[in-house]
């Protein structure tokens, strides 16, 4: 199955650690979505709009792995979403905040992990580079 991460599942090292049989994809991008933080990395729908990140090929263990680390379903909701990959259109599972919860800035550390799982891909770092501006500047 086909999953799209965002945050800090878009780091090789991270995703090893966890899902060691996950496959990169590489760079995709979850169409009518924005990306924000509110500590940690969060998406929301937004028609028009589109979020950077990495498509992984996951196993069922995979998925319970994330489903745990994401806090499934209480913390994290999940579903399946349109990707765009290459020129293809896929349908991938992700993750999004349950609602309720406000903007705010991630710390440095889990900031890095996101800035390097982008880099690793080739996955443009705008986004993350915007949204944290938004959480510092209006907590």
């Amino acid at each position: 199955m086909l999953y799209f991460a965002y945050g800090m599942n878009t780091n090789r090292y991270e995703m090893r650690s966890r899902c060691p049989q996950a496959i990169s994809q590489g760079h995709a991008r979850l169409l009518d979505a924005c990306f924000r933080f509110s500590t940690h990395a969060d998406i929301l729908e937004c028609d028009g709009s589109a979020v950077d990140g990495v498509l992984w090929d996951i196993t069922d263990d995979c998925l319970t792995a994330l489903d745990q680390l994401e806090g499934y379903p209480f913390y994290y909701g999940r579903r399946e979403f349109e990707v765009e990959h290459g020129d293809e259109i896929k349908t991938a599972i992700a993750y999004y905040m349950q609602p309720g919860k406000s903007d705010s800035p991630p710390n440095r550390h889990y900031l890095n992990v996101l800035i390097e799982g982008y880099t690793e891909h080739g996955a443009p770092l705008d986004q993350i580079e915007h949204a944290l501006a938004y959480s510092l500047e209006f907590p």
